[in-house]
């Protein structure tokens, strides 16, 4: 019965893509035998295992640190007088960047995107800018209504949205969408200046959505390194998404409902 609540929890993490760690230990007292399995999910609490787990006042931080770093790691403590060894081993579901829009940033963000690991899908509403051709570091390019195709794709925790879309409707239209789905994103970011990010902001809050999922959003997007070329604001957005998959936060260009965080207005914030 244990064991069923095991597989059937670690296929539930699977499906649902959310980071979990698996730990077994290895060696260990009589009351916590060799072999014993548990899940833990991403904050560090027990979800599926045995019964009988020692009280670590540290493993939390254990399991956040496996995720961070992504390598499975042996961790040894002292139980009762006798040795716990317990190792724990990522698992880290395959993470997707969702690109809306297909213009010039979106081109090298899509290559920079691939050449990182991650599964790059393309969408934009036009023939002419949504085609393998343009973008052949894509794993998908989807020509169809910015709406629909974010309903389509299946937005998970294991996906990063990036949107660069031609416009200020549009750019509202998908933020919108996007934050109404009910499995948030990993990351939401949107590119744009200060001014036209306060305004997107302001005009979804009336329309409605939280204040809270609103500050979720990284907005204006991209770390401040100065960058200015298409290529280089892509090398700012895929940095701050790469900040994010590892630490959890970022020090980006981002507005918040209540004021301004971040550098100056730069790179990633130009439209």
């Amino acid at each position: 019965m244990i064991m069923n609540e095991y597989y059937s929890t670690l296929l539930r993490y699977l499906e649902e893509k959310r980071p979990s760690v698996a730990a077994v230990i290895v060696r260990g007292p009589a009351q916590y035998p060799a072999g014993s399995r548990f899940i833990f999910d991403g904050d560090g609490q027990r979800m599926a295992g045995e019964q009988a787990w020692p009280a670590l006042a540290d493993l939390a931080e254990k399991v956040r640190e496996v995720l961070r770093s992504r390598v499975p790691r042996l961790y040894r403590w002292e139980v009762a007088g006798e040795p716990l060894e317990v190792f724990l081993d990522p698992l880290i579901p395959a993470q997707r960047l969702l690109i809306l829009g297909g213009g010039h940033i979106a081109v090298p963000l899509a290559q920079v995107g691939q050449m990182i690991g991650f599964e790059v899908t393309v969408v934009d509403d036009r023939p002419s800018f949504a085609s393998m051709t343009r973008f052949p570091a894509a794993a998908r390019v989807i020509c169809d209504e910015f709406g629909k195709a974010i309903k389509d794709y299946a937005l998970d925790g294991g996906t990063f949205v990036v949107i660069v879309t031609r416009g200020h409707r549009h750019d509202k239209d998908c933020l919108a969408e996007v934050l109404r789905n009910e499995a948030p994103p990993a990351y939401t970011g949107m590119i744009g200046s200060r001014r036209k990010v306060k305004a997107v902001l302001a005009e979804l809050r009336e329309e409605g959505i939280s204040p809270a999922l609103l500050d979720s959003v990284q907005a204006p997007i991209g770390l401040d390194i100065g960058g200015q070329t298409p290529e280089e604001i892509a090398v700012s957005i895929m940095a701050e998404i790469i900040m994010v998959k590892y630490y959890g936060y970022s020090t980006g260009l981002k507005v918040q409902s209540g004021g301004v965080r971040g550098g100056s207005a730069g790179n990633a914030g130009h439209s």
